[in-house]
């Protein structure tokens, strides 16, 4: 985190919707490319993110949930690809992927249902490394890794009640956990056995 936030304040060249501090520490690019199934051309879209949502509905996992992510998607029948090229309704792959990464990686774990609020209670595994690489739009050589820092928690059976925790990793190394007026030094098995809601 510190690392981001000393390499954000330098000057950046990104257009000016990554001139804030938060956007040049948080923030990403996800791009979504539409491929035509007949003339095979290619659309794509860039949408900024500060944070990637995961639906762990059926992931035991982050990996999983992120191979989940950027799976290609069918488009054909009632939501078919309205092509430029072939001038109608066509059968297409969607596409999304991680174009341009962020310096401080935020994953939400997607725990509660849109319609009742009540939380998912089910073990999503998550790794102190994870690399990225799989996941972008430009594969390189190498991994891009990135080191879990700090948990959020929410104990609570939904969205509107409940409480909400932290495990945090020092520059030490050191883990802690943190709730709203304690603090107590843990292990690190501690902080990677948790119901996590957002991952830094």
């Amino acid at each position: 985190m510190q690392r981001g936030c000393l390499s954000a304040s330098q000057p950046s060249g990104h257009p000016s919707e990554d001139t804030t501090l938060i956007r040049q520490i948080f923030g990403g690019t996800c791009s979504s490319q539409i491929q035509c199934v007949h003339c095979l051309g290619v659309s794509d879209t860039f949408d900024p993110y500060l944070d990637i949502s995961l639906d762990t509905t059926a992931a035991q996992s982050v990996e999983q949930a992120l191979r989940e992510l950027v799976k290609p998607e069918k488009l054909d029948v009632e939501n078919a690809y309205d092509c430029g090229v072939c001038l109608r309704k066509v059968p297409a792959t969607k596409r999304l992927t991680l174009h341009r990464t962020s310096q401080v990686l935020v994953l939400v774990l997607k725990r509660f249902t849109q319609v009742s609020g009540a939380k998912r209670a089910q073990e999503v595994r998550y790794p102190q490394c994870l690399d990225l690489q799989p996941f972008t739009s430009e594969r390189k050589a190498g991994p891009l890794g990135y080191v879990l820092y700090a948990v959020l928690v929410h104990s609570g059976w939904s969205g509107e009640r409940g409480h909400y925790f932290s495990f945090v990793r020092a520059g030490n190394g050191q883990c802690y956990k943190m709730g709203d007026a304690k603090v107590t030094a843990c292990d690190e098995s501690a902080a990677l056995s948790q119901g996590a809601y957002i991952l830094f």
